[in-house]
């Protein structure tokens, strides 16, 4: 990171529960560039949960399973060394309860021997109204070192999108995740291919209002349905700088790396022109 500002976000992310252990896509392929998913840390929630992913129905484009499980800070400490000594970095992924316990669980991690490794912040913030939107990212804004990439998490499907997306950067959010994930209860999801057309209507919905001043605009990160390099490509066609994969890895891990390669192969450099839909904001394009 610099002095200057965040670094420039990564093409290619990866959710947290997208595999059983991260560990294990580094004997499958080279990880670098790619935030080692780390969480989700759970602040403030004391009651166990069971180990594992559960999916409880597998359906017509997609799944029926419940939230990732969280982790401790001790364990995503663990993971965080053991990127640092490959030479990788981690996203850590908070969610919770009340704000001051966000923020505790980012500085706890930030103090920490392993903070350097933390290349991004994720704040799961689905469901969230945009006052309480506003107050998680302020709180977690102050608690992360100033050049800390922070990045909220929103649903595609909440009525208040946009609203949710303002407050967001208003509150030092520097990216906004699109999740195209459906809730179909209390930590219960659906997710798959057919959850595209949610997220690329929910980063079309932001593309708009950022063109109509009704936000301020920030890179966004397509969340949902990308299963191949042609949803990748479809996402930044809607304006994503970033596409994120969750659920694709669950049949077929190799698909990041084919993913990655076609979100660097259709990400503009820098002096070419970009397409009147989409502005230098949306593209992820740092200040010089």
């Amino acid at each position: 990171m610099s002095a200057r500002g965040p670094a420039p976000l990564p093409p290619v992310l990866l959710g947290v529960g997208a595999v059983s252990d991260p560990r294990a896509l580094a004997r499958l392929g080279d990880l670098s560039g790619i935030p080692v998913p780390v969480g989700p840390v759970e602040a403030g929630v004391r009651r166990a949960r069971a180990p594992g992913s559960v999916v409880h129905r597998v359906g017509v484009g997609g799944l029926d399973h419940d939230d990732a499980t969280a982790v401790s800070v001790d364990a995503a400490r663990e993971l965080l060394g053991w990127a640092a000594t490959r030479g990788l970095g981690g996203c850590l992924v908070v969610r919770g309860t009340t704000t001051g316990d966000l923020a505790a669980v980012v500085e706890q991690v930030h103090r920490s021997l392993e903070g350097d490794a933390v290349m991004a912040v994720e704040v799961d913030l689905r469901g969230a109204d945009d006052q309480t939107v506003l107050r998680c990212m302020s709180r977690v804004r102050e608690a992360a070192p100033r050049d800390q990439r922070l990045l909220a998490r929103v649903s595609a499907t909440d009525p208040a999108l946009v609203a949710c997306a303002r407050a967001a950067v208003a509150g030092g959010a520097s990216a906004v995740v699109v999740s195209g994930q459906v809730r179909l209860g209390p930590r219960r999801w659906w997710s798959g291919p057919s959850t595209a057309a949610v997220c690329l209507a929910g980063l079309r919905a932001l593309r708009v209002a950022a063109a109509e001043q009704r936000w301020p605009g920030a890179p966004l990160v397509a969340a949902g349905g990308v299963h191949g390099p042609a949803a990748a490509l479809d996402a930044l066609a809607e304006g994503a700088a970033s596409v994120q994969l969750g659920s694709a890895l669950w049949a077929d891990p190799s698909v990041l790396w084919t993913v990655r390669d076609a979100v660097a192969a259709g990400l503009p450099r820098a002096g070419d022109d970009v397409p009147p839909t989409q502005s230098r904001t949306d593209l992820a394009q740092e200040p010089s």
